[in-house]
């Protein structure tokens, strides 16, 4: 092997490396990502129910406007 082949070889290895550490350090971006879209999904959920309990409690800010003037 001729020292040109020895340093194309080096430089490969580290570059095969450095694609495996991003690649990890990406995939662990993207599930943190993922986790917090579910976290937020949740919470729209829950607000969700709530202003619906609260709708059906208190009826809309239309219909309760229409009806103190009638």
């Amino acid at each position: 092997m001729t020292d040109l082949e020895r340093q194309l070889a080096a430089v490969l290895e580290r570059l095969s490396a450095q694609y495996e550490t991003e690649q990890r350090r990406h995939s662990e971006q993207v599930e943190a990502l993922r986790r917090q879209v579910e976290t937020l999904r949740e919470q729209v959920e829950r607000l969700d129910g709530q202003v619906t309990r609260w709708t059906d409690y208190f009826g809309t800010p239309a219909a309760r406007s229409r009806g103190r003037w009638i």
